[in-house]
């Protein structure tokens, strides 16, 4: 299994969290200056990762499209400058909680990035 089917399947179900249990979806987001938690940022947080996890499921399958391909590239892009922006400018996301979303990002950028004159020769 690659690991854009592995960070589909993560983020799919991560939205469905958002909307099943809408509180404890954002527990991420508990840094200093973190907002109260609501459903509605839960289900915008979810959408977001619906759609970032569909996108790298049809990269998954469809590896030789180079548009695909810089459009899923993007998305670790995006996760990095979520991430980024809340940790270090908004600091809505402690330390601890923005690792794991720096971690798999940036692997998956990295992966993404040695990997692409293979995929789209």
């Amino acid at each position: 299994m690659t690991p854009y089917v592995k960070t589909s399947f993560s983020a799919v179900t991560h939205s469905v969290v958002s909307y099943v249990n809408p509180i404890a979806s954002l527990r991420q987001f508990s840094g200093p200056s973190a907002p109260p938690k609501n459903a509605l940022v839960a289900h915008v947080y979810g959408v977001k990762n619906i759609y970032t996890g569909l996108i790298r499921l049809y990269a998954a399958y469809q590896i030789t499209n180079p548009e695909l391909y810089n459009l899923t590239t993007l998305t670790f892009v995006g996760v990095l400058a979520l991430y980024s922006t809340e940790h270090l400018i908004f600091r809505t996301v402690g330390t601890k909680e923005a690792l794991a979303s720096y971690v798999i990002a940036t692997i998956g950028f990295v992966w993404m990035q040695s990997y692409r004159s293979w995929y789209l020769a």
